[in-house]
């Protein structure tokens, strides 16, 4: 069994991913008009300040060529794992806090979009990583 056949039932899940945080970071920057305050810009129940925009459109686009090229997917997932998990912790401690002058301005409503982003990276990476090893067990017979 190749890597493609590996990671292909994987795909459509890191595409999403990709597909809602590029769309929600794309669709932000037409949200930050320079007359409202910090905190006051949202997209439905996302916050859409600049540093969070710039994140998640990077994070989309990425996804998108990971999706491409499906031998990406698993650094993809371990990358997003990490910097979401990051940003949840980072989220948290501001939401808590409500501190003003907060640059990203995390919500809960993204506080928990970026958990389950993260969780979601993370069995996508331990599925990839596991079906990768069961296929390298397992002795190929040529015919």
């Amino acid at each position: 069994m190749n890597e493609r056949s590996t990671i292909s039932p994987l795909r459509p899940v890191v595409l999403v991913i990709a597909l809602v945080h590029l769309a929600l970071g794309l669709l932000g920057f037409f949200f930050l008009p320079e007359a409202n305050p910090a905190g006051e810009n949202t997209l439905w129940i996302f916050s859409a300040t600049g540093m969070l925009n710039v994140i998640r459109t990077v994070v989309g686009v990425l996804g998108v060529a990971a999706v491409l090229k499906p031998s990406a997917i698993l650094a993809y997932s371990w990358i997003v794992f990490v910097a979401f998990a990051g940003l949840t912790a980072f989220g948290v401690l501001s939401a808590a806090t409500t501190l003003a002058g907060d640059a990203v301005n995390v919500g809960w409503a993204d506080n928990v979009l970026h958990a389950l982003t993260s969780l979601t990276a993370l069995a996508v990476a331990l599925l990839t990583t596991r079906r990768a090893r069961r296929d390298q067990a397992r002795p190929s017979t040529n015919v």
